[in-house]
C-alpha cells in the first residue's frame, strides 16, 4: 500500500519532459528526479521525498524542488535588457527634473531616490550581463532578478511617497518576467508578493497619516489591476508557447525535408541542374557533372552554361524552350553531344548523346527552373537489355512447351530408322535425328538460361579436370588424334563449378573446332599460371582459324547472335552467364607467347585465390542504368 500511495501522490512523474541546458545537454531538473523518486522494487520502502510528498509536508523547499522550468536565455536576456533601459530612462529623468521631483516628496531627498536608482541600474547591468555570458542555473538567475526588482521596486515606492509616486511601475517588470518565463501559479505567487508590498505600505502609512484611506483604496485597485495583467499575460505567453513549438517543430519538419531532397537528388541517376532564366546555375547534382563530361569536384553553380564553350548548346536551348514553350512542361527534341572539357575549354573526351528535359516549378512566383539530364546510350541499352529479358522469358516458356512434341518426334524417327532398307529412306532418318537433336540442344541452352540455381564453386586442380574433359570429349566427339591438344602446366586450384566449367569448355571448344582448319593441334586449350597475372588463372581456348570480324567483337556476347548458319547464339552467352555467376570472367584477346605466333581467341579469368567475392544472383547480370552510371563514377 505504500507503493500505491507514493504512485499516486506522484502523477505523470514518468512523462516530465527534459530540459535543455545552454550547451544543448538533455537533462531532468533536480525536481523532476525528486519527484519521480529512484525506482524501487515492491517490498522496498518510499524515499523520504516521496514520504514527504504524500503527507503533504517540506513547505518551499519541496515546492521548489516540484518547479520545473524550461531554459529561455533569450528571454531572460530580453527582459534584462529592457530593465536597463527603464531604470536608466528613470534615472537620467530623476538627474534633469530633480527640483520638480523634490516638490513632490515630503521627509525623502532627491539624492537618496537617485542613489537608489544608480543601485537599480547597477544591479540591472549585472544581471544582464550574467544572462549574457553565464548560461547556467536558469532558475537561480530568475528568481534573483525577480527578487531584485521586487525589492528594489519596493523601496523605490517608500521613498516614493506610496502609491502617489511613478516608481510604482517598477512592478511591472517582475510581474511581466514571471507571467512569460514561470508556471502560472509561480507567475501568480510573484504578483501576490508585489500586492502584499503595496498594501502593507498602504496600511503602514495609514497609521502614520491622517488621509491615507485613498492610497489604500488606491493599492487595492492596482493590485487587483496586476493580477488581471497577470492572467492577461499568462494567456498570451501560452499562445506564445504554444506557437513557438509549432514554428520549431516546423523548422525541424522542413530541415529534415531538406536534407532528405538533397540526399535524394544527390543519389538519383539522372542528372539535375537548377537555373535562373539567365541560365546561371543555383544549384546541380553529381550525375549532371558526371553528364556534362566534368570532374567530380567540379565548380558548375554561380557560371552560366552559355557562357561555357561545351555547354553553350544547352544554354541555347534552354534560353530558346524558354521563348516557346515555358508555360509547359516538356521533353525537348534535342539530343546534345557533349564532351568532357579540356584545359582549353573544348571537348577532350568523346562525345555523349544526352536526353533534355526542361521543367518549370507549379508557383508562378519562382524564377528558377530545372533541368534534366539522361544518359541516351543507357536508356536505349536498358530497352534492349529489357527487351532481350521479356524475349528470353517468351522463349524459356516456348521451349518447354516443344520439348514433349520434340521427343515424340526424335521416338518416330528412331523407329522409323530402325525398318530404313534403302538409302533414301536413311538419308531423311538421318536428317530428323540431326536436326531434332540440334532443337533439343537449343531447348536445353535455353532452359539452362532461364534457370537460377546458384553455383555450387568447387575446388579443384585445373590440370586434371582439363585432362579428364579433353579425354571424354574427344571420345564422343571421335576427333582425330592430335586436333585438340592441352598446353600449359596448369598448377593453379581454381574455384568453380564442375558441370559450369564443362559446359564453358564443350561451347568454346565446340565453337574454335568449327572455324579452325582441322589439321593437328589446330585447337588448343592452354593453361596459364596465376602466378604470372596478378593471382588470376587463365584458360585460354585458342584455334588457327581467321578469328572472329573485329565488327562482330562487341555482340558476340549477346543472346540469339551468331554468324553460323545452323548455331543458335546461346553458346557464347551461356558461357559468360556461367563464369559471372562462378566470379570469373569470360573474354576475347590475343594469346602471346614467347616463340611462337599470336593467337586470337577466348580466355576464362579465375577469381584471385583466397578472394571472397560477394555472391551475385545466378544468370541476373543484366546491365541496367545504375550500373553505366557508376561505372562513370568510377
Amino acid at each position: 500500500m505504500a507503493i500505491g500511495r507514493a504512485a499516486r501522490s506522484m502523477p505523470g512523474s514518468n512523462s516530465r519532459p527534459p530540459v535543455h541546458d545552454a550547451d544543448g545537454s538533455i537533462a531532468h531538473r533536480r525536481g523532476a528526479r525528486a519527484a519521480a523518486g529512484p525506482s524501487q522494487p515492491p517490498g522496498h520502502s518510499m524515499s523520504k521525498t516521496a514520504q514527504e510528498q504524500q503527507r503533504g509536508v517540506g513547505g518551499a523547499k519541496a515546492a521548489g524542488r516540484r518547479l520545473h522550468v524550461e531554459p529561455a536565455w533569450g528571454t531572460l536576456y530580453a527582459l534584462a535588457l529592457a530593465r536597463v533601459l527603464v531604470t536608466a530612462f528613470v534615472l537620467l529623468s530623476a538627474i534633469v527634473f530633480a527640483a520638480p521631483l523634490a516638490s513632490r516628496l515630503s521627509g525623502t531627498g532627491v539624492s537618496e531616490i537617485v542613489f537608489g536608482l544608480a543601485a537599480y541600474f547597477g544591479v540591472a547591468i549585472a544581471m544582464a550581463l550574467a544572462s549574457l555570458y553565464y548560461r547556467r542555473h536558469f532558475l537561480g538567475q530568475l528568481t534573483a532578478q525577480l527578487s531584485a526588482d521586487l525589492v528594489m521596486a519596493t523601496v523605490l515606492v517608500v521613498l516614493g511617497g506610496g502609491m502617489r509616486s511613478e516608481f510604482v511601475v517598477f512592478y511591472l517588470v517582475p510581474i511581466a518576467g514571471a507571467s512569460l518565463m514561470l508556471p502560472t501559479s509561480a507567475a501568480f505567487f510573484t504578483t501576490s508578493i508585489a500586492v502584499l508590498f503595496l498594501l502593507g505600505d498602504a496600511v503602514l502609512r495609514g497609521l502614520r497619516e491622517e488621509h491615507a484611506d485613498p492610497q489604500l483604496f488606491q493599492a487595492g485597485l492596482y493590485g487587483a489591476a496586476l493580477f488581471g495583467l497577470t492572467g492577461l499575460l499568462r494567456l498570451l505567453s501560452a499562445r506564445l508557447n504554444k506557437q513557438e513549438q509549432l514554428a520549431h517543430m516546423r523548422g525541424l519538419d522542413l530541415q529534415n525535408q531538406l536534407e532528405i531532397n538533397r540526399l535524394v537528388i544527390s543519389q538519383m541517376e539522372q542528372g539535375v541542374i537548377v537555373v535562373d532564366a539567365a541560365t546561371s546555375v543555383h544549384a546541380n547534382n553529381l550525375a549532371a557533372r558526371v553528364l556534362l563530361g566534368m570532374t567530380r569536384s567540379a565548380q558548375l553553380t554561380g557560371r552560366r552554361l552559355v557562357d561555357m564553350p561545351t555547354l553553350r548548346p544547352l544554354g541555347e536551348e534552354f534560353q530558346r524552350w524558354m521563348k516557346t514553350e515555358a508555360d509547359e512542361v516538356g521533353w525537348s527534341n534535342q539530343v546534345f553531344m557533349l564532351g568532357a572539357p579540356d584545359a582549353s575549354g573544348s571537348a577532350s573526351a568523346p562525345a555523349r548523346p544526352l536526353r533534355v528535359r526542361f521543367a518549370r516549378p507549379p508557383s508562378a512566383q519562382s524564377g528558377e527552373f530545372v533541368i534534366f539530364l539522361e544518359d541516351r546510350n543507357a536508356l536505349e541499352a536498358r530497352a534492349q537489355q529489357l527487351k532481350l529479358a521479356a524475349m528470353g522469358r517468351l522463349t524459356a516458356s516456348i521451349a518447354h512447351e516443344i520439348r514433349n512434341p520434340l521427343a515424340a518426334i526424335s521416338s518416330a524417327g528412331q523407329l522409323l530408322a530402325e525398318d530404313a532398307r534403302d538409302a533414301m529412306q536413311k538419308r531423311l532418318t538421318g536428317i530428323v535425328r540431326e536436326n531434332t537433336t540440334r532443337l533439343n540442344r537449343l531447348v536445353d541452352d535455353v532452359l539452362r538460361v532461364a534457370r537460377r540455381d546458384a553455383p555450387l564453386s568447387d575446388e579443384f586442380p585445373l590440370r586434371k579436370f582439363v585432362d579428364a574433359w579433353v579425354q571424354e570429349f574427344a571420345r564422343d566427339r571421335k576427333l582425330a588424334s592430335g586436333v585438340l591438344v592441352v598446353g600449359g602446366e596448369g598448377r593453379d586450384v581454381v574455384k568453380f563449378e564442375h558441370s559450369h566449367l564443362r559446359q564453358i569448355l564443350f561451347n568454346l571448344v565446340d565453337n574454335a573446332l568449327r572455324y579452325c582448319s582441322g589439321g593437328p593441334a589446330s585447337v588448343e586449350i592452354f593453361m596459364d599460371d596465376a602466378a604470372e597475372h596478378d593471382g588470376r588463372a587463365q584458360l585460354w581456348v585458342i584455334d588457327d582459324g581467321a578469328g572472329v570480324a573485329p565488327a562482330d567483337r562487341a555482340a558476340m556476347f549477346e543472346p540469339f547472335f551468331t554468324t553460323h548458319a545452323r548455331g543458335t547464339g546461346l553458346g557464347l552467352y551461356l558461357a559468360r552467364e556461367f563464369c559471372i555467376a562462378n566470379h570469373a570472367e569470360l573474354g576475347y584477346d590475343v594469346l602471346r607467347r614467347a616463340g611462337r605466333p599470336d593467337r586470337n581467341g577466348f580466355v576464362v579469368y579465375f577469381g584471385r585465390a583466397g578472394a571472397e567475392t560477394p555472391a551475385a544472383p545466378f544468370l541476373d547480370t543484366i546491365p541496367t542504368q545504375s550500373e553505366f552510371f557508376r561505372r562513370d563514377l568510377a
